[in-house]
């Protein structure tokens, strides 16, 4: 039956019963009218915080702004001075690229923790992209693309090799990723959740691209603009285009993102500016208009913002390419750059302490970027203690059902494990998290053509709690980007390989210390340790004596005069597998659905460790027990990201560790049940407050209406 007669039969049955049903259906309709007259594109469905991260690169902070006051609301530290920071936003996350060292960072915005780091190569040859919740780390010299866990930034399934260097990298509105190689070949790219790969899409080749060609995307598709062999490519976009314009050997700096029928991209050594307007390519000479060395520019409100190397200020271009408005003027600091967020332009001066919002109408108005006043948050504190979890159950008492999470009241969560299962023990109860050990030092241990290793020395750290070990791990530029290991002590050793990178002649080792009690990990003591070349022509080993004499014998023990036995050794640390390694593979199932496969395949430490193993929820301390050797489990999700993890227990005494993390996110509610979201692909509009406010009478009248039949039948 469609959904049309069973309004008509509701109807039909009269009384208050259908009054109520049609008021309310009218209530919800007139509220969705409203939502839909509000016109809000695809890319702005996501509910905005209306807050804004600019980087100050001489502090290595990245500041949040509030437009609506003008004032920074939060400073991090991200890095040290002198950084070149560059920043991308979504879905709560905040990831900044430090291209100075390389380093990546992932911010969760919710705690504002640092949730994971990695390394890149320092340069330019790194680039960030992020679209619809997926991260990829490019390394256009190595022509590599890797899948980056969100939260983590760990890699996820398999990198993509282009066989060849990348010219540029972009990704669309759609989450497509576009790539063109030296050779010209433009390729696009759909990365597949189920198979953890990326899926090629199309290729092309195209005639007179090259090395500094570079791609604006859309949000469908690309336009290639290729000066080094003066042609302009749209692909993609159901309007695309081959054109032609002058060549050049220069560098090329394009727009980040632009609409498709208005593609800007500057030349910096030619004072020119080029525009993609629909078919026609034009080129616009910004020196006459006082602006020498063209920057990035971005496209607002249907006009070009061209900011100024060396002038202090962005100047304003129309379609045209003559002068759109009055130029922009900025204070101190380095050169302008230009960032848009949440439908605003922002000109961000790094160093400066003011910068510019500007307004849809073309208005200009000052922000203030830094305050000295604003305390300066570490990134990498210790979260608050987290809560423990309920003591276990008395056996004497009834048990209720268990809750099935993200099901109601349905029977609890399957938990089928490919391996013969064994009964779990309880998790352990929460504590206080132990504090930083502090005096973390590095030094060199040996070194040798595949490896060097450091000795990580550090003071015992302090807590209400008993330490039953530490974990220490060193990030870099080598192969694999992170080691670890476990001490019972206060020193460990490090292991890091040599090959396929120049790390152990003149990379940097970031090294974190942490102690764990029996149920709690503590904060993290830091320390870095710097790579130097080893000598060229090493010492001599000393020369070998001989001797024909031979040694005096030792004088005999003295004798033994008491009959005290010796203390006995202090007892061995807790058997426990690798922290952090990688036992999780990938997690399936469809993003609707509540229940997950976890599919594992754990190192030989971790298949073979006595102790017991379970497959946790981190995000919601759910958990269900393993062999340790097992290789596959089912498990349920929330509603919204859930981090899994495998955690490992000590057979003997206390001491856990856990695996590296995968994420999972189960999408029930596409607005979180976030005040003012509206859905996606949502037709434009007329005004909404009379409608809103219209359906949310009608929606109140329906209530009383349902109150007044349920009292007439309780009357009867």
């Amino acid at each position: 039956m469609s959904w049309w007669h069973r309004i008509r039969r509701i109807i039909s049955g009269g009384g208050r019963e259908s009054a109520s049903f049609v008021a309310a259906l009218l209530g919800v309709l007139v509220l969705a009218g409203a939502a839909l007259g509000q016109g809000i594109s695809r890319t702005s469905v996501a509910v905005s915080d209306g807050l804004t991260w600019l980087g100050d690169d001489q502090r290595g902070e990245v500041v949040q702004i509030n437009p609506g006051s003008g004032k920074p609301q939060t400073r991090l530290q991200i890095s040290g001075p002198d950084s070149q920071l560059e920043i991308a936003q979504e879905d709560g996350r905040l990831i900044v690229l430090n291209r100075r060292t390389g380093e990546i960072t992932v911010i969760d915005l919710a705690t504002l923790l640092a949730s994971g780091r990695r390394q890149a190569p320092p340069g330019a040859t790194s680039k960030v992209l992020v679209a619809n919740g997926m991260v990829f780390v490019v390394d256009r010299a190595s022509g590599t693309v890797h899948t980056a866990d969100p939260l983590s930034l760990a890699d996820i399934g398999q990198s993509w090799q282009a066989g060849q260097p990348l010219a540029d990298a972009v990704v669309d509105e759609r989450g497509v990723l576009w790539l063109v190689d030296h050779g010209g070949t433009l390729r696009s790219l759909d990365w597949s959740d189920d198979e953890e790969r990326f899926q090629e899409r199309s290729h092309r080749q195209v005639t007179g691209a090259g090395p500094r060609t570079v791609l604006v995307p859309h949000d469908q598709g690309v336009t290639l603009i290729g000066l080094d062999g003066g042609v302009v490519v749209r692909d993609g976009t159901g309007e695309d285009v081959d054109s032609s314009t002058d060549r050049s050997d220069a560098e090329v700096i394009a727009a980040q993102s632009s609409p498709i029928g208005l593609v800007p991209a500057s030349v910096p050594s030619s004072s020119v500016v080029v525009l993609v307007v629909g078919r026609e390519v034009l080129r616009v000479d910004v020196g006459a208009m006082g602006c020498p060395k063209p920057g990035r520019p971005a496209v607002f409100r249907d006009k070009v913002y061209v900011p100024c190397k060396g002038s202090g200020k962005v100047i304003v271009l129309d379609r045209g390419g003559s002068r759109g408005g009055d130029d922009v003027r900025t204070s101190g600091g380095a050169d302008p750059e230009l960032v848009f967020d949440d439908g605003r332009l922002f000109v961000n001066v790094p160093g400066s302490s003011t910068g510019v919002l500007v307004d849809p109408d073309g208005a200009t108005r000052s922000l203030t970027i830094r305050s000295p006043e604003l305390p300066v948050k570490d990134p990498d504190r210790s979260p608050p203690p987290s809560v423990p979890p309920p003591p276990p159950p008395n056996p004497n008492e009834p048990q209720k059902p268990p809750r099935n999470p993200g099901n109601g009241n349905n029977p609890p969560p399957v938990t089928e494990v490919s391996a013969p299962s064994t009964p779990a023990a309880p998790p352990s109860a929460g504590g206080t998290a132990p504090a930083a050990p502090a005096g973390v030092s590095v030094r060199e241990k040996s070194r040798n053509a595949s490896a060097l290793v450091v000795t990580v020395s550090w003071n015992a750290a302090t807590s209400a709690d008993p330490i039953v070990g530490y974990t220490v791990s060193g990030s870099g530029s080598f192969s694999g980007g992170s080691v670890s290991a476990q001490s019972a002590g206060t020193s460990a050793d490090l292991s890091v390989p040599c090959a396929g990178s120049t790390f152990c002649t003149s990379g940097r080792l970031d090294v974190t210390v942490r102690a764990s009690t029996a149920s709690v990990a503590g904060a993290a003591g830091m320390a870095a340790f710097t790579v130097t070349p080893p000598p060229n022509n090493p010492p001599p080993p000393p020369p070998v004596t001989t001797t024909t004499t031979p040694p005096p014998p030792p004088p005999p023990p003295p004798p033994v005069t008491t009959t005290t036995p010796p203390p006995p050794p202090p007892p061995p640390p807790p058997s426990l597998p690798t922290a952090g390694a990688v036992v999780i593979t990938s997690i399936t199932g469809g993003p609707r659905i509540p229940s997950r496969t976890v599919n594992m395949a754990p190192p030989a430490d971790w298949a073979s460790h006595n102790g017991r193993c379970e497959v946790v929820n981190t995000t919601w301390e759910y958990a269900v027990g393993i062999p340790c050797n097992a290789t596959s489990v089912r498990i349920s999700l929330e509603e919204g990201p859930n981090r899994i993890v495998v955690r490992a227990y000590a057979a003997t005494g206390g001491g856990q560790v856990e695996s590296a993390g995968k994420n999972a996110s189960l999408i029930l509610d596409e607005c979180g049940g976030k005040p003012g979201c509206i859905p996606r692909m949502v037709p434009a509009g007329v005004e909404t407050a009379p409608m809103g406010a219209g359906g949310l009478g009608l929606l109140a009248a329906a209530f009383l209406l349902r109150i007044g039949v349920r009292r007439g039948d309780e009357d009867k």
